[in-house]
């Protein structure tokens, strides 16, 4: 690797452009575009597992995408994912999420699964026969519960990690009082299921009283600089936005699966040595 020369006429900017290319160099590969997973990187032995993703628009979109490449990249998992917009657990006529499941379970053999659903589900349950569960109706709740635990069993048996991914606030007053409820349900069906664990991420896309912003500020960078995180619609999420809910949720996926070790893996402990005064 050929590293940038500095000479003494260079201003502070230049050398923070030049560093910033150097880092630059050094960064893990991204994928050559926005729609196009990462390869995988090599993990340490024992480390890589299979992870599956599920879910909505959320998942078909930036969020599922950036997580899949996260999870591929930095800890080089093997990931499979299939997101379907306008789709959820409420209407199995339009789109049968768990024959969808049992397809991809059946291709792909996961040691985790993760799933988000919820912004398509805030509507009448389709019972079939032309029969509905409207919302205001008390068996809501109960059926609803009912089709996230069989969908559970169906992906997660025996324990299999499964990481349910909550809705974040959303701005339409009717979605924002709905998918708290549904949220209600899937903290409760996860708590009590071994291996599940409910992510939320409410307050993650909140201000600081936990109600709806289209903007939050950037951590770490004066001036109150902020980004939007946000979509137009005020219930997808932007870009930035994206990024914040994978990060937040890759980090308790890696954690869960591959707990940090008490003693420095040899790659990490070759890099702390690379790093120290007068190593290689």
């Amino acid at each position: 690797m050929v590293y940038p020369t500095y000479t003494p006429h260079l201003t502070r900017r230049h050398l923070l452009r030049a560093t910033a290319a150097l880092v630059a160099g050094l960064a893990l590969p991204r994928a050559s575009r926005a729609d196009e997973p990462a390869p995988a990187l090599p993990a340490e032995p024992g480390t890589r597992k299979k992870i599956l993703i599920l879910g909505d628009s959320m998942i078909a979109g930036g969020v599922g995408l950036f997580l899949e490449n996260g999870l591929r990249k930095v800890h080089g998992h093997e990931v499979r994912r299939k997101g379907k917009s306008s789709t959820g657990l409420a209407r199995p006529d339009f789109f049968s999420w768990p024959k969808e499941a049992a397809a991809q379970l059946e291709a792909f053999t996961p040691d985790a699964v993760i799933a988000m659903f919820g912004g398509n589900d805030v509507q009448g349950l389709y019972m079939g026969k032309g029969e509905w569960i409207t919302w205001p109706e008390p068996e809501w709740p109960v059926e609803y519960a009912r089709r996230v635990n069989a969908f559970a069993d169906l992906v997660a048996p025996a324990g299999r990690p499964l990481f349910w991914i909550g809705m974040p606030v959303m701005r339409p007053e009717k979605f924002h009082v709905r998918v708290q409820r549904v949220n209600t349900i899937y903290r409760a069906e996860m708590a009590i299921r071994p291996g599940a664990h409910f992510i939320d991420i409410w307050r993650l896309l909140a201000n600081a009283d936990g109600e709806y912003t289209d903007r939050l500020d950037i951590d770490g960078l004066p001036g109150g600089k902020s980004e939007r995180v946000r979509a137009g619609d005020g219930i997808h999420v932007s870009v930035a936005g994206a990024h914040r809910v994978e990060a937040h949720v890759r980090a308790i996926v890696q954690q869960t699966l591959v707990p940090a070790p008490s003693e420095p893996t040899p790659a990490l402990a070759e890099a702390e040595r690379a790093a120290a005064p007068g190593g290689a």
